[in-house]
């Protein structure tokens, strides 16, 4: 792969969920780079499947991607999809709201401030998903811009609470935010598809909102599987945990929750 993808970005204005869409795309055979955006969903979901509301004023945005890498560094494309978000938004706002902005593990972007429990120390700004799908792979963004109309009294829902971008100085439009999501994005695809994830491991460590705080990690059914302080991300994408008998345990998968 010589050079960055360049992204062909569609806007819808409304859709059941723009994952179903790019997911439709490929496997109709959609060459990669496909970026679709619609100002609304009606069946919008995250991580997990997890549902949540998708009112006009939030980035909706999901891409067609075909890597061309080795299965076992595809996990770490999700990590590699945190860092272009967090670079494309902190490039929209004032620097010290710009060094605000952490990546959660695996790839939240999240701010500190008060929050619901089990993670009371920081607020959502983006949640992100990746999923497998007809030899392709689905990349969904959803970030949270525009301030919410208190009239239209519409709960986003999760156990976040949500941050918005002008909370943090932004001025502009969604659409800024979309084209700098696709300017940030592109060059770290390439620098992951022939480098691997390795050389952006530094990047995500200086922006982990994690790091020297204990955890608890669980599964899908919200069983625990380890805890213990997070040590660092290693080149693997895998969380890093120092367990209290001093050993250091990773971590591919799961949720974290702070202890």
């Amino acid at each position: 792969m010589s050079e960055p993808l360049a992204f062909r970005l569609r806007v819808l204005d409304e859709v059941t969920s723009t994952n179903d869409e790019v997911k439709r795309a490929l496997e109709a055979g959609e060459p990669e780079g496909l970026a679709l955006r619609a100002r609304r969903q009606t069946g919008g979901y995250g991580r997990q499947g997890r549902a949540w509301a998708s009112p006009e004023g939030g980035l909706y945005l999901s891409l067609l991607l075909r890597p061309s890498v080795d299965a076992a560094l595809l996990p770490t494309l999700s990590l590699v999809t945190a860092l272009a978000v967090r670079r494309a938004v902190a490039g929209l706002l004032p620097a010290e709201a710009a060094e605000s902005v952490k990546v959660k593990w695996p790839n939240d972007l999240v701010v500190p401030a008060a929050c619901r429990l089990p993670d009371p120390a920081f607020r959502k700004l983006c949640g992100i998903s990746l999923e497998a799908h007809a030899g392709g792979v689905c990349v969904g963004i959803g970030v949270n811009v525009e301030l919410p109309d208190p009239a239209d009294n519409v709960a986003v829902g999760g156990k976040n609470v949500p941050v918005y971008l002008p909370e943090l100085g932004f001025e502009g439009g969604i659409d800024d935010v979309a084209v700098a999501v696709l300017h940030a994005y592109a060059p770290l695809y390439h620098a992951w598809q022939t480098k691997g994830f390795a050389p952006l491991a530094g990047e995500y460590a200086a922006h982990a909102s994690l790091t020297g705080r204990s955890v608890r990690m669980v599964n899908l059914a919200g069983e625990p599987v380890a805890e213990g302080t997070v040590a660092s991300v290693d080149a693997f994408g895998r969380l890093v945990l120092r367990a209290p008998d001093g050993s250091c345990v990773p971590v591919a998968s799961g949720e974290a929750h702070l202890v």
